[in-house]
């Protein structure tokens, strides 16, 4: 469905670069315009997706949302950097975590709110020449984050929860182990066309 709402967007020449004008070009066909946050998520994903894949995972930024830690179980221990992990395999954050360390990330982040992301942000602006940005969190969290990435030229790819909230959400494992292997496999350059 979203996929056809694109097309007509597209087929139109509807302005995709910004959540507004993809809300003004929905209103226009008559399509329901709080819808604007995942369009305008997936058409940047799309954007983003060759720079992404592009780049080794030691340029790669991930940031996960703290709020996928089991609230009753999890051993983490809050640091100036976020969460660390301690891999207790109460929730999917472990997995995810083992995962990218596998595959070379060396900058993964479990953080409680876009303002800690903001300051690792310029941190690792330091740090490295290049690299792009992986998120998971709610819709209007990652709209926003893109939003301002988009306006700084960083690449990202965006990865929506599937169970909202503030405490014990969910997400598509999956998709995230997915987005990680993408470029790094040949099994793995068609996942992720649709979002």
């Amino acid at each position: 469905m979203i996929d056809k709402i694109i097309s007509r967007l597209m087929s139109i020449g509807a302005d995709l670069s910004s959540k507004n004008a993809i809300k003004g070009a929905l209103k226009v066909l008559g399509e329901d315009e709080g819808l604007a946050d995942l369009i305008y998520i997936i058409v940047k994903n799309r954007a983003y997706r060759k720079e992404w894949k592009s780049l080794p995972p030691s340029s790669r930024v991930i940031f996960l949302p703290q709020c996928l830690r089991n609230s009753k179980n999890c051993e983490a221990e809050l640091t100036e950097k976020g969460y660390v992990c301690k891999k207790c395999g109460s929730c999917s954050v472990a997995e995810i975590v083992e995962l990218a360390e596998n595959l070379g990330y060396k900058h993964i982040y479990i953080v409680p709110g876009g303002s800690m992301v903001y300051k690792i942000l310029k941190q690792i602006v330091s740090e490295l020449d290049s690299f792009a940005c992986l998120g998971v969190a709610c819709v209007p969290e990652l709209c926003e984050a893109s939003e301002r990435l988009s306006m700084k030229g960083i690449p990202h790819q965006c990865i929506p929860l599937k169970k909202t909230g503030c405490v014990d959400t969910e997400v598509d494992v999956d998709e995230v182990k997915r987005y990680l292997k993408m470029g790094l496999t040949d099994e793995e350059e068609g996942a992720g066309n649709n979002s």
